[in-house]
């Protein structure tokens, strides 16, 4: 069986060492221990990462957003219950996008209620029926 050895220092691990332990005494636990909160409290040497470009705009943050709505709409996993709110959202996400294009051509869907129903008109309620 290999010998081990203590991760900081590098002597030989005790004959009755755990497996399941790193250093060779407490002394050295300790030592490691200090070490890994000063180096947590250094600056790290590299330059710090770029931020990500976002979306550039308020209309290409909605873009982005109807995209993840659709995307998880159409996600085979999309639990039934959740269908309601992201339906909603992704209408409400879609009219704002038309209000900031208004000098483009109109959706008849929004713009149009009978071409969504298709001739289909709806019952009058009947609360006996119940």
């Amino acid at each position: 069986m290999p010998t081990r050895t203590c991760a900081r220092c590098g002597a030989e691990m005790p004959r009755n060492a755990s497996a399941r332990r790193k250093y060779c005494s407490d002394t050295c636990r300790k030592l490691a221990s200090k070490r890994r909160a000063r180096d947590a409290d250094a600056p790290s040497p590299g330059p710090s990462p770029s931020p990500s470009p976002g979306p550039a705009t308020y209309r290409d943050l909605l873009e982005v957003s109807r995209t993840a709505l659709m995307r998880n709409l159409e996600d085979a996993h999309c639990p039934a219950t959740a269908v309601a709110g992201l339906s909603k959202q992704l209408l409400a996400v879609g009219k704002e996008l038309l209000e900031l294009d208004g000098d483009k051509d109109p959706d008849p869907i929004l713009d149009d209620p009978e071409e969504m129903t298709d001739g289909i008109e709806d019952e009058p309620f009947d609360a006996e029926a119940l």
